[in-house]
């Protein structure tokens, strides 16, 4: 069964290199952060303009989770501007980005994980199942969506997360514009715990 709380009960820690915070969602480092098996979910606050955190080991897929724009430099040339809430762009952790957030702050919704990690971020409008034994993190970007198997919807601000037990079904609750994001990890162990 999925926990569901508001963004803001998960406390905001400073990046690594202290330009930004995040709030960790959920992770799971083994043996070791950023071995074969490691991963994050959060959601980061982008005030300024500057550079992101190295996280060598890791492939990053971020998406804009706020209203605004958010221009990446260092990953393509010309950079990459995510400009609506549930673009995402992939790159490698060991990248040096930079980031632009053109006089707005903006939040970023973050997959984390090694290369051999079977992680996915995506966004999604319409009706969707989530498969048994995966971790999952839904983010509401629109709408209000109801979870299978959940005594609660889940609202823009709030944040649903955790082991999925058996397959379970999520749909939004009115069919105008709704919009999620879905962070995905297909476990890589029965034994695997998962920190929220």
């Amino acid at each position: 069964m999925l926990s569901i709380a508001a963004l803001d009960a998960f406390a905001p820690r400073p990046w690594r290199n202290g330009r930004g915070t995040t709030r960790e969602i959920m992770a799971h480092d083994a043996p070791a952060p950023g071995t074969a098996h490691s991963w994050r979910v959060s959601v980061a606050s982008i005030v300024g303009d500057g550079p992101f955190s190295l996280f060598p080991g890791l492939v990053r897929q971020l998406a804009l989770a706020s209203p605004g724009r958010l221009t990446l430099t260092g990953i393509a040339p010309g950079g990459t501007t995510l400009d609506h809430p549930g673009d995402i762009i992939r790159f490698d952790g060991t990248l040096a980005v930079s980031a632009s957030c053109h006089g707005q702050a903006v939040q970023a919704f973050n997959l984390m994980a090694a290369p051999a990690v079977p992680a996915r971020l995506e966004r999604l409008q319409a009706p969707f199942r989530l498969e048994h034994a995966h971790a999952v993190a839904l983010l509401p970007l629109q709408g209000e969506w109801r979870i299978e198997g959940c005594d609660r919807t889940l609202p823009t601000g709030m944040i649903a997360w955790g082991t999925t037990t058996r397959a379970t079904h999520v749909a939004p609750i009115a069919p105008a514009l709704p919009a999620c994001l879905l962070a995905a990890i297909i476990s890589t162990s029965q034994t695997e715990k998962v920190m929220p």
